[in-house]
């Protein structure tokens, strides 16, 4: 981006000296360019050796033009006076040993826009004005107060020209820029942002920018931008906006603080981006996510149900039940309770396998293991220990109340079996109740002795362990 534009309020009328002030001016655009892109910088040296060999030059022509004007010897001096501050300060920045090119090249731009402005076209024009003076020319007359100087008209046609380029940049930007000075009062809004929170703003009535932000986003926005007026550093700002139509929308915005040549605070610069399809994506990805979380939890339950049931009978495994025996154990050790373990095998099973087939024997096992669930209570415990064992768990209850239980249950098989299958089936029954001091393995050997017993003694019967 230009700074300067050439033009003939640069010129003084003597070619040489216009020649080597339009290289000057192109030097300065090319730094101009340079630091406000950041990339592409040019070499401090080189700029450096530009400008000596600039001064070099310029200076020896000018200065024997000055022997040849009409100024006065106190102008004369001053002008050469400029030269040799000048050749100094290019001097002092070359000494710099800590400049950095970006650094030195916007140290470099300020100088020469400083001197372009100061010399150039103030002491030069000068020059040019009293090298051939014109006979029987009118004396100068003093401008009037509302005049304005040549220098003062190049500065106001370059700062319009600039303000210009910003605003058709910023206007046709798809993105929010606005800029406040350190007090956070906001001197400027470009239309994108305006036309994106406004229905209609005539040019006498402000845009209340802070009344489209979203009342649940308003205070924590305003108390950021606090934050950086006190303590600038740049920031990111989300937040939702009212959009003229009465729908919302999320802008992300990047926040910056604005700083002079020297250090000194000037206000705030941000631009803002809608990404309210982002936000939606981002909800939409969340729902999915949660779905996906519920759906893994419920294939996880199945699983699990899977690997603590028994396929054929549908009630509780040999891991379910060693699980539950470990929990019933311990709350019986702790607090005292009555515990008492089941064993349950069906008699002569083998028989009915060899003469009815296994599809029956499966039958069968059904039959057992409906009963033995229907027979119990909410808080016990059934499942199948494998085989044609089963196994129950009855809490809070003492072996002689779950002796009545398997006694139920025998009755119970043995009806059902002959009205399902029409063979009657007997089941035998092992007891045991828990004393302290007994393990899972413990519990059930004792139980699975009785049953033992229970099978010696001539089967389907219940025995409880002595």
């Amino acid at each position: 981006m230009k700074y300067f534009y050439w033009n003939e309020r640069f010129e003084i009328g003597i070619p040489i000296v216009d020649h080597q002030h339009r290289c000057l001016v192109d030097l300065i655009n090319a730094l101009a360019e340079t630091v406000s892109d950041g990339s592409g910088l040019l070499d401090v040296k080189e700029v450096l050796e530009r400008l000596t060999r600039y001064a070099s030059e310029h200076f020896a022509d000018e200065e024997k033009l000055l022997a040849q004007s009409t100024l006065g010897d106190f102008e004369k001096s001053a002008h050469q006076r400029s030269h040799q501050a000048f050749i100094e300060e290019i001097l002092t920045i070359a000494r710099d040993e800590n400049l950095e090119d970006a650094a030195g090249l916007e140290k470099i731009l300020e100088f020469l826009t400083t001197w372009l402005i100061s010399h150039i076209l103030r002491a030069d024009k000068s020059l040019g004005e009293n090298l051939q003076p014109a006979p029987n020319s009118p004396p100068a007359q003093t401008p009037d107060a509302l005049s304005v100087s040549a220098v003062e008209r190049v500065l106001i046609a370059a700062l319009s020209e600039t303000e210009k380029r910003f605003r058709l940049i910023s206007d046709h930007a798809p993105t929010f820029i606005w800029i406040c000075d350190p007090n956070g009062r906001r001197g400027f809004i470009n239309k994108t942002m305006i036309d994106y929170i406004a229905a209609e703003l005539s040019p006498q009535k402000e845009l209340d920018w802070s009344n489209a932000i979203h009342p649940e986003d308003r205070a924590g926005y305003e108390q950021l931008l606090d934050q950086i007026l006190k303590h600038p550093q740049s920031k990111d700002a989300e937040y939702r906006i009212h959009k003229p139509d009465g729908s919302v929308a999320w802008i992300l915005e990047r926040i910056v603080p604005r700083f002079d040549s020297g250090g000194k605070f000037l206000g705030l610069i941000a631009s803002g981006t809608d990404i309210t399809n982002i936000k939606q994506s981002e909800r939409f990805l969340a729902q999915a996510n949660q779905e996906l979380e519920r759906e893994v939890a419920r294939r996880t339950a199945q699983l699990e149900a899977l690997m603590l049931t028994d396929p054929l009978t549908g009630i509780g495994n040999r891991r379910f039940i060693n699980a539950r025996l470990e929990e019933e154990i311990a709350r019986a050790q702790r607090y005292g309770m009555d515990l008492t373990v089941v064993f349950i095998d069906v008699d002569h099973f083998k028989q009915v396998n060899d003469r009815y087939g296994h599809g029956i024997g499966d039958m069968v096992l059904q039959t057992v293991a409906r009963c033995i669930k229907e027979g119990i209570r909410n808080n016990d415990q059934c499942a199948r220990f494998g085989g044609e064992e089963f196994i129950l768990l009855l809490v809070e209850t003492d072996v002689a109340g779950a002796c009545e239980v398997a006694n139920r249950m025998r009755a119970t098989v043995a009806l059902e079996s002959q009205k399902s299958h029409g063979f009657t089936v007997t089941i035998s029954a092992g007891l045991a109740q828990f004393k302290k001091g007994d393990t899972v393995e413990s519990l059930t050997n004792r139980s699975d002795r009785a049953l033992y017993l229970a099978k010696e003694q001539g089967r389907n019967r219940c025995v409880i362990e002595a």
